[in-house]
């Protein structure tokens, strides 16, 4: 009874988080519009410090009962998550969006072996099978004719590894804590470090705040404060392996997205990179049980 329960809560989990990856999915987009009105590290600032003053005044109450250990494991998590969004923004200002998807999007061969090299949780084939599948798939998604890597694509490399360092650090160190407490720490870190690199390299300039802000309350609110809420709470039931491989879709709906609202075609190849996604996604989720399962 318990195992049909608990298998119940991973598929939830699992499809609550893969409206997440279609959120995130026209992030990237967005991000890169918006940069051409407001400075980087401004964005991040603002960003992650309207994300961090929103959520901490809706649970003000868990706020006052953080302890030593909340701060902590939230300051460790928020740490992987400034150097990941530090380098992706670095990455979405000087190279081009589909590159920046890809890269970043690789991840989910990273994810496992960062798993097992540091929570001793060795990946199964179904897993490396499933990595393998959705990185292939991510080129064929992304990646054009002729596009040359240059040197701003080292820092989505670095992006990558760093989102793959924080969904290992929400696994190892957001289980004895409080989701949502975690979530406002984490905040509060990256926003801090993005306030210094703010005064330091570009300048407080809240004029332009009037010009962003409903851009703004789209990523504060639905691809920051929700999304990341929800993410650090299912993630108690599912591995970063699978968290990882599922977050890929993200790619997959900015493709959809950008065919939709930028009025970009939807090519052949592009429809192939779809189809790996979600056989990498049935690969490491189902481990094709259901084909062998008898009545």
């Amino acid at each position: 009874m318990k195992d049909n329960k608990d298998e119940k809560i991973k598929v939830i989990s699992s499809i609550t988080l893969t409206i997440v990856a279609l959120v995130w999915g026209t992030t990237f987009a967005v991000i890169k519009d918006t940069l051409s009105i407001v400075q980087p590290f401004s964005l991040m600032m603002l960003r992650f410090g309207f994300s961090a003053l929103l959520l901490s005044l809706l649970y003000i109450g868990k706020i006052k009962k953080a302890k030593i250990k909340d701060i902590k494991n939230g300051s460790i998590i928020g740490i992987f998550m400034f150097l990941a969004f530090y380098f992706l923004i670095i990455s979405i200002k000087n190279t081009t969006v589909s590159k920046v998807s890809f890269i970043i999007g690789a991840y989910v061969l990273i994810v496992p072996f960062l798993a097992w090299r540091i929570n001793k949780k060795k990946p199964d084939k179904y897993a490396l099978a499933g990595a393998v599948l959705a990185t292939i798939g991510l080129g064929f998604l992304t990646i054009e004719k002729g596009v040359a890597f240059n040197v701003w694509d080292i820092a989505a490399v670095c992006c990558s590894f760093f989102f793959a360092a924080h969904m290992i650090a929400i696994e190892r160190y957001g289980k004895d804590s409080d989701p949502i407490l975690i979530t406002v720490i984490q905040f509060i870190v990256t926003a801090g470090i993005f306030v210094v690199l703010t005064g330091y390299f570009e300048g407080y300039d809240f004029s332009i705040l009037p010009r962003i802000k409903w851009t703004l309350g789209y990523l504060v609110v639905i691809s920051t404060v929700i999304s990341f809420a929800v993410q650090t709470a299912v993630q108690r039931y599912i591995s970063s392996t699978s968290t990882a491989l599922i977050l890929t879709l993200q790619s997959v709906f900015g493709a959809i997205f950008a065919v939709w609202y930028l009025n970009e075609r939807m090519t052949f190849q592009m429809g192939i990179g779809c189809v790996l996604v979600f056989a990498a996604i049935l690969t490491q989720e189902t481990k094709w049980k259901f084909l062998t399962k008898k009545d």
